[in-house]
Formats: structure tokens, C-alpha cells, sequence
């Protein structure tokens, strides 16, 4: 009885006393991963082909598991894109090195105009997409505070709502009112919640998110995140994203015909 206890104490002891063997526990995909290059989600490498990019060694699992990292990228002339990495191909469009973090292996994947139109034509009825081909043409025109208007540029440029009422004239034919605020209040257009605007309708934004009184900005919408507009001085007229404003109106106005 005595070397029973004895022996169960041993064990006991030996048990207690060994090293314990630690169980790695490894994140689900889809947990937030940050490198260098910026904060991403952790995903396989084959469903991060056309929305961001990969960079290894930030996420747990197995190796086909990456930081993916989804980035706008504006090259100096012509219109924004996306970083990609280049052995995923730039589907519908082409790379442009320099304006994308991390090594030459991640370049900025800008969409060919035909492919844009094509995106366009697919959010939009073929009225919307000729609102949004009008701003387009006009990429590259210098912003000019007060400038532009049913004419096309006026003092070398064109502001927000300068650009939004030349493409309106362009495409539809009339006129609508020049500021920003009296286009997001005005009554010749249908007001739409943002999250059902298709191309060619008109997004807003109002000081501290004051849509009622201060409407200082008005972009025109091509598909998901994206615009056409001119931004501020010291830019020109250009496609860039848009969501994550809090400043942005609830509403899109649409000034073109269903």
C-alpha cells in the first residue's frame, strides 16, 4: 500500500515537473494582419487577386495564408486604380510602377477606358454613363475655384459643381442649378439613398455632415467607392474613391433620365 502511494507521487511529480508542450493557436482567416505596407485581413492568396495585394509573414497558418492588402493608388496623370500584385495579372487594364508601397512586385492596376465604360454601362443605364463620359473628358483640366458651367471651363478650369453641370448640359441637354447646394436640394433632381446610386448619379458632402445647410462638395458616381470630380485647387479634374466620409450626404441625387 505504501509503494502504491509512493509511486503515484512519483508519478504525479514527473508529471507536474516535465516540460508542458505548447499548442500554437492559430487565427481564422478574415482577422485583421498589419505590415509595412499597410493593415489588411488574413486570406488565401487566391481570393486576393483583384482586390489588394499579399504580403507574407504577417498572418498564422499555412503559407497560402496572407496579409491582403487593399490600396487606391492615383498615378500622376489619367485615372486612379488599385495595387495588385503583378503576378495576378491587371485584368481589363494595365500596371504602372512607382505609386504602390512595398517592391516593384506590387504596381498600381489602372482599368483601360473601355473597361471603365463597360463597368459604367453594366451600374447605369446608357443616360447615367453618358453624364459620367462627359466629367470623364474633361480629366486633366486644372480645378478653378467658381469655374466651369454649361460652356465647358471657364478661367482655365472647372470646381465641383462647375464640372456636374457641364456634364449634365453635355449629356441631357438642360441646365441645373451651379453650386453644390442648390444641386443637392434642387427639385429637377430625384433624391436616391447612396447606396442605390448607379453611374451618372451625383454624391455630396456637407460640412460636419450638415447635408441642410452646408453642401460643400459634389462628385459624380461611376461605380462602387469611385468618382469622377474635381476635388480642390491645386488639383484637377479626376477619378478618385470616395466612401468613408463622415461628411458624406445619405442621399444621391440623379439628374439624368431612367
Amino acid at each position: 500500500m505504501l509503494f502504491q502511494v509512493q509511486l503515484r507521487s512519483l508519478i504525479t511529480f514527473l508529471y507536474l515537473s516535465s516540460p508542458v508542450l505548447a499548442v500554437p493557436v492559430l487565427e481564422e482567416k478574415g482577422t485583421s494582419c498589419t505590415a509595412p505596407e499597410g493593415t489588411g485581413t488574413c486570406q488565401s492568396t487566391s481570393t486576393c487577386t483583384t482586390n489588394g495585394f499579399n504580403i507574407a509573414g504577417y498572418c498564422p497558418g499555412p503559407s497560402t495564408t496572407q496579409c491582403c492588402i487593399s490600396k487606391t493608388c492615383q498615378p500622376s496623370t489619367g485615372a486612379a486604380g488599385l495595387c495588385l500584385n503583378t503576378a495576378d495579372g491587371c485584368v481589363g487594364g494595365s500596371f504602372i510602377a512607382g505609386f504602390c508601397p512595398g517592391n516593384n512586385g506590387v504596381q498600381c492596376c489602372v482599368k483601360d477606358r473601355d473597361t471603365i465604360d463597360k463597368e459604367d454601362a453594366e451600374k447605369g443605364s446608357a443616360s447615367g454613363k453618358y453624364v459620367v463620359q462627359a466629367a470623364v473628358a474633361k480629366e486633366g483640366v486644372t480645378y478653378v475655384f467658381g469655374g466651369g458651367g454649361c460652356k465647358g471651363e471657364s478661367n482655365g478650369g472647372f470646381d465641383c459643381s462647375g464640372l456636374t453641370q457641364y456634364a449634365i448640359c453635355k449629356a441631357e441637354g438642360y441646365t441645373i442649378p451651379r453650386t453644390a447646394q442648390l444641386q443637392y436640394h434642387s427639385s429637377l433632381g430625384k433624391r436616391i439613398p447612396r447606396a442605390q446610386a448607379k453611374a451618372g448619379d451625383f454624391i455630396f458632402w456637407g460640412t460636419n455632415g450638415d447635408c441642410v445647410n452646408k453642401v460643400h462638395h459634389v462628385g459624380i458616381f461611376m461605380r462602387s467607392n469611385w468618382m469622377v470630380n474635381a476635388p480642390h485647387t491645386g488639383s484637377a479634374v479626376r477619378e478618385s474613391t470616395f466612401e468613408g466620409s463622415s461628411e458624406l450626404c445619405d442621399y444621391a441625387v440623379r439628374f439624368w433620365k431612367d
